[in-house]
């Protein structure tokens, strides 16, 4: 459920009975006045306030107004962007705030004015065209409750916690151009699938098993028009089509709550005819992660929960995808849900295994298990798009794996995510597309590129083994720790066969997101684990859907 949501292009409202606060948000004094002008009585209640606070118009401050709806004013500017590392996730920053300075002053409903922002500095790194969109998504992201504290609030009968806001309601400058009615389609669709990644995420091991994940979207989604969900959860079945992941696992069957499961969510365009792209995501969905047998020392579990943020970010994507009903599209997502136990069982360093491709994978650390329970169902995935090709179908197809994988990629690029591509994929810029789009909707993706080295990396040298699933160092303390990753994954699922040096006919393209920087927030506040963004859905969403 999402919170009442209306958009309208008006001027600036100062008698709102359906709002109780005003939630401005500008770039500067100059464009504030030309918005206000015609409201005397406002403008003087904003000039009292700069007389006596110089923090107006650089930072959000609240004062009351009898001139806005509730009389509570919340001035919201956003910085500069006129700097070379400005871009569009300061307008999310700004309406954040205000919004929660919105709810500390008690507002239930408040309305969010976006007026006209006049100037844009030239840039090679920014794209604020769709700041609106930013903006009524960061509004909503500020709204959501998550689903362990909505259920908490529910047996405590507080059900008016279930959401931070009844109402939003956005007043649109009228010098913006936008239609209304695909903006709240699109931005509801949106955070709809956001928030079903975020309460996935959220919830901890015991909350989300394998087994109560694949139940929960289930539930979410079977409902969906052109959403078809179907769970895996026999071993037998997952040891002959998923043997990788069913190995990574072993230590988990002792108990039937923590065993894996495969769950495929497939969407069918309502018009077969107009289909121009075939789209597969793998989702890493480990719920817990131990380490398994090269298990984690000291505090370093904490947050091994989260380990499964890219199964739950696909998940929130079909959704959208649903919501949003595209026809020219069809969409599979595959999730691996799993959980890293320890134990006699437990997958060991030196064994090889052998992958759905036929491909013998040394194993020499069994804390590397998501490249594992990834790689069977991209082995799939290539299958399937062959079992295309050969019926004559010759729909472009792209597939990709998500996964909070490495801690390399945060050394590397902090609180961004990381997107590697193989030839055919980066031939066809679609990595540079991802970046692309990120950068409009305020996840920002670096481009990685696999080299010779990532490959080299991983090689056999003996009679024994194919490809090394991993070095024996930490990503973090391994040159390139996020890049070789995708090579593996290349390799043991059959995918190299599919590069550019095959025949046209017979490329696949295939990127890997390593989402460990931007699945959440850089911070925590105090011991707690940091707050879920839920991207890239909104990136995926722009790039593929819309």
């Amino acid at each position: 459920m999402l919170p009442n949501i209306q958009i309208i292009h008006s001027e600036f409202v100062t008698q709102d009975f359906s709002s109780d606060s005003a939630v401005v948000i500008y770039t500067s004094k100059q464009d504030l006045e030309s918005e206000f002008l015609p409201f005397s009585g406002l403008a003087s209640s904003i000039s009292s306030l700069e007389a006596v606070d110089s923090s107006a118009h650089k930072e959000t401050v609240f004062l009351v107004s009898p001139h806005v709806p509730g009389a509570r004013l919340i001035l919201s500017p956003i910085s500069t962007l006129e700097t070379d590392t400005a871009d569009v996730r300061l307008v999310a920053d700004a309406v954040k705030s205000g919004l929660r300075r919105a709810i500390k002053a008690g507002s239930r409903s408040p309305s969010i004015y976006l007026s006209n922002i006049t100037h844009f500095p030239e840039s090679a790194d920014s794209d604020y065209s769709n700041w609106i969109e930013v903006a009524i998504l960061a509004s909503l992201e500020e709204s959501y409750v998550s689903l362990v504290a909505r259920e908490w609030n529910s047996k405590k009968e507080a059900f008016d916690k279930n959401e931070k806001f009844d109402s939003l309601k956005f007043v649109i400058s009228p010098k913006i151009i936008c239609d209304t009615d695909i903006l709240l389609r699109n931005v509801s669709a949106i955070e709809s699938g956001k928030r079903l990644a975020r309460d996935l995420g959220y919830c901890d091991a015991e909350r989300m098993t394998p087994y109560k994940m694949a139940a929960h979207i289930q539930n979410e989604l079977s409902s969906i028009p052109g959403l078809t969900v179907v769970v895996d959860k026999d071993l037998e079945s997952i040891r002959t089509n998923y043997p990788l992941t069913y190995h990574s696992a072993r230590a988990s069957f002792s108990a039937e709550h923590t065993r894996p499961a495969i769950v495929e969510i497939t969407y069918k365009s309502p018009e077969q005819s107009s289909v121009s792209e075939n789209l597969y995501l793998v989702g890493k969905g480990v719920t817990f992660d131990t380490g398994g047998i090269n298990i984690k020392v000291g505090a370093a579990m904490n947050g091994m929960s989260r380990d499964k943020l890219g199964a739950c970010s696909v998940a929130g994507f079909l959704l959208t995808t649903g919501l949003l009903q595209p026809t020219h599209v069809n969409v599979t997502g595959f999730l691996s849900l799993t959980r890293n136990s320890v134990g006699p069982n437990s997958l060991l360093p030196d064994e090889v295994l052998v992958s759905r491709a036929g491909v013998r994978v040394h194993i020499i650390n069994t804390d590397a298990e998501g490249r594992l329970v990834m790689t069977d169902p991209l082995a799939v995935c290539r299958e399937r798009i062959d079992a295309l090709r050969q019926s004559g179908d010759t729909t472009d197809s792209t597939v990709y794996t998500v996964a909070t994988l490495t801690g390399h990629a945060v050394r590397a690029y902090g609180p961004y995510g990381a997107t590697v591509a193989n030839g055919p994929a980066r031939l066809n810029n679609k990595d540079r597309k991802i970046s692309a789009f990120g950068t409009r909707f305020g996840d920002p993706f670096e481009n990685s590129i696999l080299r010779r080295e990532d490959y080299s990396l991983i090689a056999s040298h003996s009679d024994r083994e194919d490809v090394f699933q991993v070095t024996h160092q930490s990503s973090a303390n391994t040159s390139r720790g996020h890049q070789f990753p995708a090579a593996y994954m290349i390799i043991a699922s059959g995918l190299d066969k599919h590069g550019l040096g095959s025949s046209p006919s017979n490329r696949i393209d295939y990127i890997h997101l390593d989402i460990a920087g931007n699945a959440e927030e850089s911070s925590a506040e105090g011991l707690g684990l940091p707050k879920i963004t839920a991207n890239p859905i909104t990136t995926l969403t722009y790039t593929h859907l819309l």
